[in-house]
């Protein structure tokens, strides 16, 4: 099966969001995923694949679903599957390979939504000098709890960055987690300072890799790839906090605002 769990309750300080990885190709080009009724999203790095869905024991077709075939393309693909029901997804590859992220999380009062959505992504130019980089942001549908989106680097630049949380913010560490899955030529370094949802303290320089999937804490966690190197991290998380992005023309080149 072309499917690895990469970060869970089970092997990393989260509470409830699961970080997956589809990978399809020729030798093996179908992947079944079944769901207990938790919040998903197949985010789609690279590839096309179809996505159906076992209704009342009919195929119920979703479409297909990415196009690009490199991640510094624009125009990532999402399908949110709202929260409720149980299901039965079979995604199977339509060109040569194709790459997926699989994020969930359970949902205590799913919002009565059941058929599955596929949002917008809108690009931003956050930051300046050394800290610009480029956002593209997941339209999160109404009533979907995980947020999602990928930045990318201009080589040697910061990210993530200023803090996504003030002191006073931090102590609700159990209402926010993130992960990261890191792409880049080069490797990354990030300072920690804030906790994890589990209540883990988050301090000092981490070392990244490409192809790493890391959780991150709230608090502060900017990042800087080796020189000479883009990186481009995919980022999913639920949280009580919610970044907003410039809109209007006396915004600036400001970064984003909690």
């Amino acid at each position: 099966m072309p499917s690895t769990v990469l970060l869970s309750p089970d092997n990393a300080p989260l509470r409830t969001l699961t970080l997956s990885r589809l990978q399809l190709d020729q030798d093996e080009p179908v992947c079944t995923v079944q769901t207990q009724g938790e919040e998903l999203l197949l985010y789609s790095l690279i590839g096309t694949v179809d996505v159906c869905e076992a209704v009342d024991g009919d195929m119920q077709a979703w479409g297909t679903l990415g196009t690009r075939r490199t991640v510094m393309e624009p125009g990532p693909a999402v399908l949110w599957f709202p929260a409720g029901s149980r299901r039965l997804l079979q995604i199977e590859l339509v060109d040569f390979s194709a790459d997926l992220l699989l994020v969930s999380t359970p949902v205590l009062v799913p919002n009565g939504i059941c058929m599955p959505q596929r949002p917008q992504v809108w690009g931003h130019q956050v930051g300046a000098g050394t800290h610009q980089r480029e956002v593209r942001e997941v339209m999160s549908p109404p009533g979907c709890v995980i947020h999602a989106g990928e930045t990318i680097n201009i080589a040697g630049g910061w990210s993530s960055w200023p803090s996504h949380a003030t002191s006073e913010e931090v102590v609700r560490h159990a209402e926010h987690e993130e992960v990261f899955w890191i792409t880049t030529p080069g490797y990354g370094l990030m300072r920690l300072d804030g906790k994890y949802s589990d209540g883990t303290v988050a301090q000092g320089i981490i070392e990244v890799h490409n192809n790493e999937a890391i959780v991150t804490p709230l608090g502060s966690h900017e990042i800087v790839f080796s020189p000479g190197a883009w990186g481009v991290y995919v980022w999913f998380y639920t949280s009580f906090l919610q970044k907003t992005y410039n809109k209007w023309a006396h915004d600036g080149v400001k970064t984003y605002v909690k």
